[in-house]
């Protein structure tokens, strides 16, 4: 299709998946000039999988360019990881990414060529006007939505993005770029510098001393027993401790600068609050109003009333005390499909 004279220009995240694919393909089909952006973050691998996203791109005859992210990839995502963990949390780097790299570094890789163009991406998101605001709304497709990866990130960006996958599914996304050479074949879940390692092996590699002995203790603070090392485990793990006991025990703290894990019963893993620091407010909050948040992605949320809400802190009540309530995840407020806040997890 012809390019529209009053279609603004679009640059398009560009990782050669079929997501990014079938949205490059639909803005063009709407009009729009589009041209491929894909990131360089410096991971094993990544020369050859940049080499197969130029082969693609030329095939689809988008304008195509690197840009070099490398730096703000281990400062804002790797860095980040690792402090997290080294602090006891347990971060989600996606989030991270979203938040700097994507919707702010590759973003403004866009505006510098093209001050009034717009910025797309891939995922399975909506946006939606209030009044003289804009907010993340759910997409069609639930089981895919990435909205609470996206939650975090600065709600001015919104005016100038684009998710022209929210009206479809993934089966009709998988139609729209069928017999393309793809160079992102497999749908993965894994964090993507874990470049397949599991876990454990990668944080022992980069905080070795979060793997040396230490003890189980109960919740009332007495020695149980004795671990390999902290980082080992996560909170509600339950399987794995390595502790023989007459009932089920589950990890329901960890304290990395005492190297000790705390195990307990499983009603013991259940807040009837949280509070969350740093939050993105996409509109202000009231006290004693009832919305949904999410503590990890996950499909329904939990019903939670706001108790205090400022530029520092939310803190909110469940309705239901909520199992596993991690520190360092985000916890994403909705009224309705409609993102409100998020913030990290604190307590």
């Amino acid at each position: 299709m012809r390019v529209k004279k009053d279609r603004p220009p679009v640059a398009v995240a560009f990782s050669g998946g079929k997501d990014s694919t079938a949205a490059l393909l639909l803005l063009r089909g709407q009009g729009h000039e589009v041209r491929a952006l894909t990131m360089r973050l410096g991971l094993p691998g990544e020369e050859e999988k940049l080499g197969r996203i130029e082969g693609l791109a030329r095939v689809l005859k988008a304008p195509w360019e690197v840009v070099d992210l490398r730096a703000a990839f281990r400062e804002q995502v790797l860095d980040h990881f690792l402090r997290a963990y080294r602090s006891g949390l347990t971060p989600n780097p996606c989030v991270q990414c979203n938040r700097y790299l994507k919707f702010g570094l590759l973003l403004g890789e866009m505006k510098k060529s093209a001050p009034n163009g717009l910025f797309a991406t891939g995922h399975y998101a909506d946006k939606v006007r209030v009044g003289e605001r804009w907010f993340l709304r759910e997409p069609l497709d639930r089981v895919k939505s990435q909205v609470y990866f996206l939650a975090a990130i600065d709600p001015a960006v919104l005016e100038h993005a684009l998710f022209p996958l929210a009206g479809m599914t993934v089966a009709e996304v998988r139609r729209q770029v069928a017999g393309l050479p793809l160079a992102n074949v497999r749908e993965s879940q894994d964090v993507c510098f874990l470049q397949g390692e599991d876990l454990g092996g990668f944080l022992a590699r980069h905080l070795p001393g979060g793997f040396r002995p230490g003890d189980f203790l109960d919740v009332n603070g007495e020695t149980i027993g004795r671990h390999d090392g902290a980082l080992h485990f996560t909170l509600g793990q339950r399987r794995g401790t390595g502790h023989a006991a007459g009932r089920r025990l589950y990890v329901v703290g960890r304290d990395l600068a005492g190297n000790t894990v705390t195990l307990g019963d499983e009603n013991d893993l259940y807040a009837a609050a949280l509070a969350v620091r740093r939050p993105v407010l996409w509109r202000r909050l009231r006290s004693s109003e009832t919305l949904r948040v999410k503590v990890r992605y996950e499909a329904a949320g939990h019903e939670a009333v706001i108790s205090e809400a400022s530029a520092t802190i939310i803190r909110a009540r469940f309705r239901e005390p909520v199992r596993a309530v991690t520190p360092g995840q985000l916890a994403v407020f909705y009224d309705g499909d409609i993102v409100v806040a998020a913030g990290e997890i604190s307590g």
